[in-house]
């Protein structure tokens, strides 16, 4: 099985996440993608690759005892600001409600007409097959933007305007996996991944971000040590080939 599998990898040469230059990443919440591959994102704007973060919900449940309106305005000048520490300049906001009622199909189609628009690379979401998560809106966010990255050149899924000139995807990139087959070396953005974290302060108390940073240290280190570095951020990176009946996901 394993030289099966390693014969497989050597065939498909999945690209590097570092490689690639306009990346837009899809998170179900404002601090989602900075909590899981901040140190990553600023590894790759430092290098001057472009990166979109693109929200599905406004976290407008992240805080109780403050109404829809009031989190949401929070969450959001929250994110702005870590945006910035990690050198990402463009936000889009679907603004949906947070563990709110939405389809997934109607959040594709949303999701492709941003990728048609902006044309990346590279996507990154959060990983809707991670084992025992329960959160709708992570499932949702992680199956409408594979079902996206799969679908956005096919007209019959999402009428086509008549100015539109197809791209090709290079790969999707999942965060918060179990199964991660690539690993960032962030050695210089840790520190910056923390500060980063640490203006969700509605969701994140002093307590909270101990033990945050304790968790991702143990796991940054043994990412590292995988490829040879101090600190690592993983991920499970798919090329276009692998999105549909490619049984051998599960190995890669």
């Amino acid at each position: 099985m394993e030289s099966y599998v390693n014969e497989i990898k050597r065939m498909l040469q999945l690209p590097k996440i570092e490689d690639c230059d306009n990346i837009l990443c899809v998170q179900p919440h404002p601090d989602d993608g900075d909590i899981s591959s901040g140190a990553t994102v600023a590894k790759l704007t430092s290098l001057g690759k472009k990166v979109t973060y693109l929200f599905v919900t406004d976290g407008d449940a992240g805080i109780n005892g403050k109404s829809r309106s009031e989190t949401a305005k929070i969450r959001k000048e929250e994110e702005v600001r870590a945006a910035k520490i990690l050198g990402v300049k463009d936000l889009i906001w679907l603004d949906h409600p947070d563990a709110g009622e939405y389809s997934v199909s109607d959040l594709r189609n949303e999701i492709i007409d941003v990728i048609r628009r902006i044309k990346p690379d590279l996507i990154m979401t959060v990983d809707p097959f991670l084992p025992y998560e329960f959160h709708p809106d992570h499932i949702a966010t992680g199956t409408a933007t594979a079902q996206a990255a799969l679908f956005y050149n096919n007209p019959t899924v999402k009428e086509i305007g008549k100015n539109y000139v197809p791209h090709a995807l290079k790969a999707m990139a999942f965060f918060f996996t179990a199964s991660p087959n690539q690993f960032v070396c962030v050695d210089d953005q840790w520190e910056i991944k923390f500060q980063a974290i640490f203006e969700h302060k509605s969701q994140i108390n002093p307590e909270t971000f101990k033990l945050y940073r304790k968790y991702f240290d143990i796991k940054g280190k043994f990412y590292g040590e995988k490829i040879g570095c101090k600190y690592a951020e993983g991920f499970k990176v798919l090329i276009p080939e692998m999105f549909h009946a490619f049984a051998e996901n599960l190995w890669i």
